[in-house]
């Protein structure tokens, strides 16, 4: 619908040209006429050029609404109005002053610049004023208004400028309209909480944009609601460009506030420090990408908080955060410079607008000196787990730099013990939790002791106790939300636990790695290590091929050349049935038959290796990304497989090198092939391909090998990551504990089991449709949160081991129903699976 009626005021931007001072005093009707027939007869406009007339004419409108009574009293004098040619329109608008954000230094001629410091110049009219960031006036000088633009240079008291933009703040009033509101009475006005606005659809970068709810920042004093005009010019509101804010969920918003008011020392007086401990996937990297745009140009009192921040990231998601800012901010909005072989630290300074350098960790450790000599007002650590040990170089070196806002960003706060924890805490605010021997007594002894399946009453009400206010001290500076939180915007998530026999040929060989170990204890021969062993029946459990060609030199392996048994030999064409890879080759067989893709994970570069002739074998086509991938091609790669076009099945995914930040949505399959000693890598390796951009329902496969060692190191998995929530997650206080006891039986073969683990638990499941979580249930309160308890079957007195997410688990042994194994592909193998834990998120 067209609207008849003219809109007083208003310039259409279709016309050719702007009116004349003649044809305003004509008719507003006949002048929107006149303007209509002559542009109908104008070519055809491109999309891009009508936005341009549009932002010209929604500028110019917003100058004269501003200033529409200096114009009345200035009638007589000329307008002043741009040429349409000009490419860029000045923000001055007469009878108000504008501060923009400037570089200057020594007047050259040279072609690359070397700037001496940042300031602000100051435009009122045709006046200018050049101060530096403290406020002092460098030099005046008169400019033409108009030529106030971004990259503009002048020249003030032997000082070259260059405009950068407009600051932050809001433009002061003129003098003279500010004695006019003088004799007005001093208004009190109330500072509102933000609401849903209508956002122009030029400030967007995606065109004509939907209206979007303003995310502005809490104040630096937040009792003060209510406060007068002259009180509020103190303290400037800061929002989030929408450009920004239209893209964030509600909790990417909250997290963006949180770390703001750590940042400010809001939250704890005199810290400025603070954990993003989001789960995989909830969008740490925007949040802390929001965070940064907004602090580097505005801030509460009229300048930006950060002038540089530096972010350090592993080697493999350089690249990947340089690509965030470009999606989320654009190029003309910022340039991150990202430090490699090309790029040295040395030359960030150089160019004024460079205002974020990305660096990996092994890159800072060798440009330290470098680095150190740039002032950053805001240090980012990505996968910030990697200063979990104070002892390391990065984390020394990172304690140096003078920076005392510090922002970690990790998935897993908690990876081993509370040690780590405090490493962590230490480094965003450090001395927080005391000394590290007071930390210890206070918090860490009590806590672990409290594990104990022995411990007292008093040990136990210690602990909690400990447990608890550890959690209230950190819980101000560190943020976790878990998947939960945004499920409901991801496809359905199946994890699925597969207890996989062994073969006959493994059953022989695990058992003589076993006995050579017990026989270890009796002769006292120091030949056969731990590690040797531990290393030994992990490869068995994967495939004995491994243990075959990569222990030749080994102890173990000669000793068991001398034996007189010849059954067991490398199987070089796989035609012997082999536990997991048999799973994994019959899953590979079925996903040839759909559009599906799979990703394999494993912590060993010779079982990848392994992996790839089967993928050979089986006609499918894969990439690959291990440590020997260079970090040029690691984006490539990923890039290439999540295109629907590519003919890659199957990618072969090392977890050391790749497991952790890599986004795989191409894929809705996943194996986990084998497992690692520390929960968090697993959870951070599984967690690859369902993320946002996932279209299809994903499949979680993890792989244990019946009775071994593999149980045994996931049974200890679930022990640590309690450990994790009873620190961080406050609904998780005291409900898992640790035992020793699971690592007395390591090396011992259970063979007359369907899965060790189940065993384990207190469940009188028949395996069936989850027959288990009714029965128990209707046993308690619909309300009540009930443990499943690890029970120690052969020493019933103890206390018991808690793990609540098992008992909610769909529990299925032998006969395995038909649509579980159809729904995981695994139909013709099903008799080689010994039990399953099954669990789906929706």
């Amino acid at each position: 619908m067209y609207r008849n009626k003219p809109v007083k005021g208003f310039k259409s931007p279709l016309t050719a040209l702007p009116p004349t001072n003649a044809e305003k005093a004509n008719d507003v009707v006949t002048n929107q006429q006149k303007a209509a027939n002559d542009s109908a007869k104008k070519p055809f406009r491109s999309t891009s050029q009508i936005l341009s007339l549009f932002k010209r004419a929604i500028q110019e409108n917003d100058d004269s609404d501003h200033n529409i009574e200096a114009k009345n009293d200035a009638s007589n004098k000329k307008d002043i109005s741009d040429p349409v040619g000009e490419k860029k329109t000045s923000t001055v608008a007469s009878g108000s002053k504008v501060v923009f954000n400037v570089v200057y230094g020594k007047i050259s001629s040279k072609k690359h610049k070397k700037w001496d410091g940042d300031g602000l110049l100051e435009v009122a009219g045709k006046s200018a004023v050049l101060k530096d960031l403290d406020g002092n006036v460098i030099g005046r000088t008169t400019i033409n208004p108009s030529s106030a633009v971004e990259g503009f240079r002048l020249f003030i008291a032997s000082k070259e400028i260059e405009i950068i933009d407009r600051a932050s703040g809001e433009p002061s009033m003129s003098k003279e309209h500010s004695e006019e509101t003088a004799e007005q009475p001093s208004l009190k006005r109330f500072k509102a909480s933000p609401v849903y606005t209508f956002a122009s659809p030029l400030s967007s970068t995606k065109g004509l944009a939907l209206s979007c709810k303003p995310l502005v920042m809490p104040y630096m004093n937040p009792s003060a609601i209510w406060v007068s005009h002259e009180d509020s010019e103190k303290e400037q509101e800061v929002s989030v460009d929408s450009c920004l804010a239209g893209t964030l969920r509600e909790h990417q918003r909250h997290g963006i506030v949180f770390l703001y008011e750590c940042l400010m020392g809001v939250k704890v007086p005199d810290c400025f420090g603070a954990i993003l401990a989001d789960e995989m996937g909830l969008g740490k990297t925007l949040q802390c990408i929001t965070l940064i745009w907004t602090l580097l140009k505005k801030g509460p009192y009229g300048r930006p908080v950060v002038r540089r921040a530096l972010i350090l990231t592993p080697s493999s998601l350089c690249d990947n955060w340089k690509k965030e800012f470009t999606k989320w901010l654009g190029c003309h909005r910022i340039s991150p410079y990202v430090v490699d072989g090309k790029n040295k630290p040395k030359d960030f300074i150089k160019q004024p607008r460079n205002s974020v350098m990305i660096i990996s960790y092994e890159m800072f450790i060798r440009c330290h000196a470098e680095v150190s000599e740039i002032v950053f007002d805001l240090v980012v650590c990505d996968e910030g787990h990697r200063l979990k040990n104070s002892n390391i170089k990065a984390s020394k070196l990172l304690y140096e730099i003078d920076c005392k806002k510090r922002v970690i960003l990790t998935g897993t706060p908690i990876q081993n013990d509370l040690r780590e924890f405090y490493a962590l805490v230490d480094f965003v605010n450090p001395g927080i939790l005391g000394t590290p021997s007071e930390y210890r007594s206070y918090y860490e002894d009590p806590i672990v002791a409290s594990q104990c399946p022995r411990a007292s009453d008093y040990v136990l009400s210690l602990g909690n106790e400990r447990a608890t206010e550890l959690h209230e001290r950190t819980k101000r500076f560190i943020l976790r939300r878990t998947q939960e939180t945004i499920n409901k915007y991801l496809p359905c998530k199946h994890e699925v636990v597969l207890f996989c026999s062994l073969s006959s040929e493994q059953e022989e060989l695990y058992s003589f790695v076993t006995g050579a170990w017990f026989d270890r204890i009796f002769t006292q021969d120091k030949s056969v290590t731990h590690l040797t062993v531990i290393t030994a029946l992990k490869k068995i459990c994967n495939h004995p091929n491994l243990f075959f060609t990569s222990d030749r030199e080994s102890v173990l392996h000669d000793a068991f050349s001398k034996k007189a048994i010849t059954q067991t030999s490398q199987d070089e064409n796989f035609t012997r049935y082999c536990g997991k890879i048999t799973i994994v080759q019959t899953l590979m067989r079925n996903l040839k038959k759909t559009d599906e893709k799979l990703v394999l994970v494993s912590y060993y570069t010779q079982t990848l290796d392994l992996l790839k002739t089967v993928c050979s074998k089986e006609g499918l086509k894969y990439l690959r990304l291990d440590g020997t991938t260079s970090t040029a091609a690691r984006p490539k790669i990923i890039e290439q497989f999540n295109t629907k076009a590519d003919d890659s099945k199957v990618f072969l995914l090392s977890a050391k090198a790749g497991g952790v930040g890599l986004n795989l949505p191409g894929a809705s399959r996943l194996v986990l092939f084998d497992s690692d000693w520390n929960p968090a890598s697993d959870v951070q390796a599984m967690a690859r391909i369902w993320r946002d951009g996932q279209k299809r329902d994903v499949y979680i496969y993890r792989l244990l090998t019946t009775g071994t060692i593999e149980e045994k190191i996931y049974q200890r998995q679930i022990s640590k990551a309690g450990l994790s929530e009873s620190v961080v997650d406050p609904n998780h206080l005291g409900s898992l504990k640790l035992s020793t006891e699971e690592l007395k039986d390591l090396f011992t073969l259970t063979t007359d089991t369907a899965s060790l683990t189940h065993d384990l638990m207190d469940c009188s499941c028949s395996g069936k449709n989850n027959e288990h979580i009714s029965s128990e249930r209707s046993k308690t309160d619909s309300n009540e949160t009930r443990d499943c308890q690890f029970v120690l079957q052969d020493k019933p007195s103890q206390q018991n081991l808690t793990i609540n997410q098992l008992l909610d688990w769909q529990h299925y042994k032998q006969p395995i129903p038909p649509d579980i194994t159809q729904a995981i592909l695994l139909t013709e193998v099903c008799d080689h699976i010994t039990f399953i834990l099954k669990n789906s998120t929706r």
